[in-house]
């Protein structure tokens, strides 16, 4: 396997609560019902035929919400279930719809949505280039293809790389630009120095070519309306502050988000963001030049509003709310 790194992290309550079976995607409760079958029909939605696969679409969705939704274990704003539905029904979607693929890809990436982020609390080195969030994740999502019997190794492969390609790499202000972005630009790269001939493998050809479009379909709030945009940076902006241990109410978090959401979000759009395939770029494109142009009229605006960070997190994050709003 061309990224042929064991990537171990055991299963958790989480796992062990929700396994891959049938009776775990059927939830009884109201909450956990309606995300499954939502789930599912965004699913079908992409025309994902077979059962196993949308069972295990079911139960990422479902771990993720168990671990990082509203109501969840460890609540996270941004990673968690609304971010995985939001890519199955409406990023994947569009991209599909713009540059139509085949029913292995899109299998690899409805899987991808559902189960790139299933850990978010990972200590400690990445595997190699691969974040430690993003190896934890590849291997819950092996075992819970391997236990719904998903053994093909093309679609295996397809999501590996795929989750190892969505490892974010912010970089230096003045560090390399290579270097930035999502690892599934430098992905060929690595490959041809670690591991030479998996261009005549066309399984690992497949799979890397799919790896560089669910990096677009991550970052594919580049596409959406400005203020839907907007509104998903402001979410990470509320995660990263408590991952942190910064309270919203205080002045840390001021300038936090203030950095952040501003010349942050400008950076992000001028430098850190790019499209890693065609497929990506045909979809997300032309709103994607929109978006930047707001986000940098944006980030003028809100450095006007506050040339000092003010007293808590709150007031920046109702500002820059304002301000998207009116930036539409």
């Amino acid at each position: 396997m061309p990224i042929d790194d064991r990537f171990d992290a055991p299963a958790d309550a989480v796992e062990r609560a929700l396994p891959a079976a049938p009776a775990a995607a059927a939830p009884d409760n109201g909450a956990g019902a309606a995300l499954s079958r939502r789930a599912d029909a965004a699913c079908r939605q992409l025309g994902i035929a077979r059962e196993p696969v949308r069972l295990a679409v079911r139960i990422g969705v479902l771990r993720m919400a168990r671990r990082y939704g509203r109501d969840g274990m460890d609540p996270h704003a941004y990673h968690n279930d609304a971010h995985a539905l939001g890519l199955l029904e409406r990023t994947l979607p569009a991209l599909v719809a713009a540059a139509p693929l085949d029913a292995g890809a899109r299998e690899a990436l409805a899987l991808f949505c559902a189960c790139h982020d299933l850990r978010q609390r990972e200590r400690g080195p990445g595997v190699g280039p691969v974040g430690a969030n993003e190896a934890a994740s590849i291997a819950e999502a092996e075992r819970l293809l391997a236990a719904l019997g998903l053994e093909d190794r093309r679609l295996r492969l397809a999501l590996r790389l795929a989750i190892a390609g969505s490892t974010f790499a912010a970089g230096d202000v003045d560090g390399d630009d290579a270097a930035r972005g999502a690892f599934a630009h430098r992905l060929a790269a690595w490959l041809d120095d670690h591991r030479p001939g998996w261009r005549g493998d066309d399984d690992a050809v497949e799979a890397e070519r799919v790896a560089r479009i669910a990096a677009d379909v991550d970052t594919g709030a580049i596409g959406a309306p400005y203020v839907e945009f907007a509104a998903q940076a402001a979410a990470l902006a509320v995660e990263l502050q408590a991952r942190a241990g910064r309270a919203l109410d205080g002045a840390a978090a001021a300038a936090s988000c203030l950095a952040f959401l501003g010349s942050g979000q400008q950076r992000y759009v001028e430098t850190l963001h790019r499209f890693a395939s065609p497929e990506g770029r045909a979809a997300f494109g032309p709103q994607r030049d929109h978006n930047a142009r707001r986000a940098i009229e944006t980030a003028r605006r809100l450095a006007e509003r506050f040339p000092h960070p003010p007293r808590d997190g709150h007031m920046v994050l109702a500002a820059f709310a304002d301000i998207a709003d009116a930036a539409r």
